[in-house]
């Protein structure tokens, strides 16, 4: 049987669930003869005192070696357990995808919704249950923003187009690359909310401040200090030593002190996120190790390799910040002052740090956010058996093509395959109460917002040309405002027809049409939208239970087709196969639906 996508993510979470294991016996073995060779250092060195034989200090010195040596294994081997965890945790997310285990993840994009992006709404792109959260294999903030805008705008033209959708699928073909880099970033994701985005921001966009102390005087004071302090604890000058080493102390202590408000300031955002420093460091190092074929990943290497590069850059902010965090506590505070002027040379190494690089990172870091970006656009290839990656051709006027359209957010087995076609046309759509006719426009909005993107679609086949994707499916009231459902879409479809005076080509997705006034007034309302709407640069589908528009069909002014979703009945059950049909519908379902529920009595019976 031929492997599938899904299969190398089994394979990958059963390998580190295995891998996990061995880490756990090694892990108690090397803890278990940590403390073995501490209990040898000691029992050396009393041996050693009691029996007066520097033979037991040798061989306490080499415990003391075999217990160093035993922390640096201890280091990787917890490190390597993270990997496998974080490995594990990927391969996970991907098999959740395929039931509905990934309405549980973190990452809903609930923050990019807005009132005047009215598709990220009715077409649940973003926020509980999205396509966001499905899709989403980005950690960091950099990479959920990207992804988040890409959705929003889709690409600038047809090459650009292109090359971020080779980018796609060849990434889509290097699952493990893929898993590795998306384990990396995990830690990322696994931090306090709003925290790491917050923190980097300030310090991105904080300018460096020149140290107080530069050059020779940054050294010479710590030396004077460590020779009094050496003169006076071997004997040379002694008093001389002492009184040199407190005056000196004191003044460095002092010094650090009278700028720590300016050091801490400074500092601050640096204690947040040091620990958050490495991920990106192995982003960066991952990244650059892999060979691609892609144009548009081979210019982000280059843009990673840049002005000494992001690597080299990382490791060294890694460093910095790593001693910054080391005076944290407030012992080790004065005492490295006392000692080094400790805050000054983390100051001066800061701000060379932030000369060199400052203007770059940014750059970089949204780099690696777009290499996460481009993973989820690819996620559909690896979780779904029916996917394609799209096609977009330049037309004179706009048109879709699709072959086993399906909703990307409901699962396989139960997920109904359509194949639809239109071209310059009003589409009018009919069909009972919960035949399937909102999830229609919202599986094509929601395929054209992931094939306008780069990525992989839920199809067979499809095939489209570039255009906006407007809305009206989910509208609501505001009471605050004091604006009635039925005048909110009313200003959402007056948008609508503003936009479609331009030459841009669009399509207008809209449910149930001025469902919120009476029938006679909304289907003279329907049918002026409609007409208004039938442009070159517009294909329009509309949903409605107004079989009277179905006649502009034969309206000379209007070019509008029309399909239907039908419903059958088994005794007291309605079952619908979410099929779309050519033709206007014949059928309704409301009475029944009625006397299901007991509102209206069974046929033959009345009311008591």
């Amino acid at each position: 049987m031929e492997k599938t996508p899904l299969d190398f993510y089994q394979e990958l979470s059963q390998d580190c669930t295995e891998a996990l294991g061995q880490d756990r016996k090694q892990y108690n073995r090397c803890s278990f003869l940590r403390g073995v060779a501490m209990l040898c250092v000691i029992g050396a060195c009393v041996a050693g005192y009691v029996q007066n034989q520097p033979l037991f200090y040798g061989a306490g010195a080499l415990a003391l070696l075999a217990f160093v040596w035993l922390i640096g294994r201890h280091s990787h081997i917890v490190e390597r357990q993270t990997h496998h965890t974080a490995l594990r945790d990927v391969a996970k997310a991907y098999l959740d995808r395929s039931g509905d285990g990934w309405k549980d993840s973190p990452v809903d994009g609930a923050a990019y919704l807005s009132e005047d992006y009215p598709p990220g709404r009715d077409l649940d792109l973003f926020g509980k249950d999205s396509l966001y959260q499905y899709i989403c294999a980005a950690s960091t903030p950099f990479g959920r923003d990207c992804l988040a805008d890409w959705l929003k705008r889709g690409c600038g033209g047809l090459p650009e187009w292109n090359s971020r959708r080779e980018a796609v699928e060849e990434l889509a073909e290097k699952q493990h690359f893929s898993a590795e880099y998306q384990a990396f970033a995990l830690p990322e994701r696994d931090a306090k909310k709003g925290t790491t985005s917050d923190v980097w921001d300030r310090f991105l966009h904080t300018e460096g401040r020149r140290p107080v102390f530069r050059g020779l005087l940054l050294w010479v004071l710590p030396v004077l200090t460590w020779l009094c302090l050496f003169s006076a604890l071997l004997g040379f000058y002694p008093q001389i030593g002492q009184i040199g080493f407190s005056c000196l102390a004191l003044v460095q202590l002092g010094t650090a002190l009278l700028c720590l408000k300016g050091h801490n300031q400074q500092f601050g955002p640096v204690y947040r996120f040091h620990k958050m420093v490495l991920p990106y460091r192995k982003l960066a190092a991952r990244f650059a190790q892999e060979t691609f074929k892609s144009g548009y990943l081979r210019d982000l290497q280059d843009r990673l390799q840049q002005n000494g590069g992001a690597q080299q850059a990382l490791k060294e902010l890694e460093q910095i910040s790593g001693s910054i965090a080391a005076r944290h506590n407030g012992l080790a505070l004065l005492l490295y002052n006392a000692l080094f002027l400790y805050d000054f040379h983390c100051a001066k190494r800061l701000y060379a740090w932030k000369k060199a690089y400052g203007p770059y990172i940014q750059g970089w870091l949204e780099a690696l956010g777009e290499v996460e970006a481009l993973l989820s656009l690819g996620v559909l290839s690896q979780v779904k058996a029916v996917h394609t990656f799209p096609e977009l051709r330049d037309a004179a006027q706009p048109f879709l093509d699709a072959q086993d359209l399906r909703h990307p957010l409901i699962p396989e087995e139960r997920a109904a395959g359509n194949d639809f076609s239109l071209r310059q046309r009003t589409c009018i759509i009919t069909g009972s109460n919960m035949s399937g006719k909102t999830t229609f426009l919202r599986t094509v909005g929601t395929n054209l917002i992931l094939a306008f993107a780069g990525g992989a679609v839920a199809a067979k086949r499809f095939c489209a040309s570039p255009m906006a994707v407007c809305t009206s499916i989910r509208v609501e009231d505001s009471v605050s405002e004091g604006i009635s459902s039925f005048y909110a879409e009313l200003l959402r479809v007056k948008t609508i027809i503003d936009r479609s005076q331009s030459a841009a080509p669009m399509i207008a997705l809209i449910d149930e049409i001025y469902r919120g006034t009476n029938s006679r007034d909304r289907i003279i309302g329907a049918r002026e939208t409609i007409r208004r709407l039938a442009r070159p640069n517009v294909l329009t589908l509309v949903t409605t239970h107004d079989f009277e528009l179905c006649d502009l069909e034969n309206d000379p002014r209007t070019p509008a087709v029309n399909y239907h979703f039908t419903e059958h009945y088994s005794g007291r059950e309605i079952r619908f196969d979410y099929r779309i049909r050519p033709g206007r519908c014949r059928t309704t379902n409301a009475q029944h639906l009625l006397r299901l529920v007991g509102i209206l009595p069974e046929e033959g019976e009345g009311f008591q």
